[in-house]
């Protein structure tokens, strides 16, 4: 629709245009340009409106473009129907998970109500080093023994050694479609990765575990 307003160079946005993806804070001025009469102005706003969803779904991966190596279908990440039949058994068992999903849910419902009778338990004891619900009703979970004891490692080192095992920055493709960078590249990003200074290194540490969330 905002393609044929473009090619026809028509000044108004047709009667029954889609307004509902256009975000809140924008809303008003659509009412307020209806409500004066100035479809200029309308036009203008709902344009702006198509063109920031349009930009939202491109980076939320809602909306892809065929042919795009940065947009493109997210399910074209995946591993195909074919592929993945001959695997699916195998990743199971290792992951110890029922193959079929309608087993997997029911697994699921059998576990439901002994975990909340757990949970139920464990908040009724109100313990402020143990999961807990505040007054506000947020449910906090604090670290793991064995997590707040264990030491933190530093990201940037992490990565190097990583890659020496698996290289797999060779495997890295820019979003545009350059070539794959050169060893001497690559040679370089580690030393510079190694070379951080400590303080900076912790600050990029791996995170731990969040120590809250909204109760449901």
């Amino acid at each position: 629709m905002l393609t044929d307003l473009y090619a026809t160079g028509a000044r108004k946005v047709p009667a029954g245009a889609p307004v509902g993806f256009v975000p809140a804070k924008w809303a008003g001025y659509l009412v307020a340009a209806e409500q004066a009469g100035d479809v200029t102005v309308y036009r203008r706003c709902w344009a702006l409106a198509v063109l920031a969803g349009l930009r939202d779904g491109l980076r939320s991966g809602d909306v892809f473009v065929p042919g795009s190596r940065r947009y493109a279908d997210p399910a074209s990440f995946l591993l195909t129907t074919g592929a993945w039949a001959p695997q699916k058994v195998e990743f199971c068992h290792l992951v110890g998970k029922p193959v079929e999903a309608a087993d997997a849910l029911a697994q699921a419902d059998d576990e439901l109500p002994t975990a909340l009778t757990d949970l139920e338990t464990q908040l009724a004891k109100g313990n402020p080093s143990e999961v807990r619900l505040t007054d506000d009703g947020e449910l906090i979970i604090p670290p793991l023994p064995a997590e707040a004891d264990a030491p933190r490692a530093e990201l940037a080192g992490t990565l190097v050694e990583v890659d020496a095992w698996t290289g797999f920055t060779d495997h890295l493709v820019h979003a545009g479609g350059k070539v794959a960078r050169p060893t001497e590249l690559s040679r370089g990003t580690n030393s510079a990765m190694e070379a951080v200074p400590p303080a900076h290194a912790r600050a990029g540490s791996l995170p731990r575990r969040g120590s809250r969330c909204a109760a449901a």
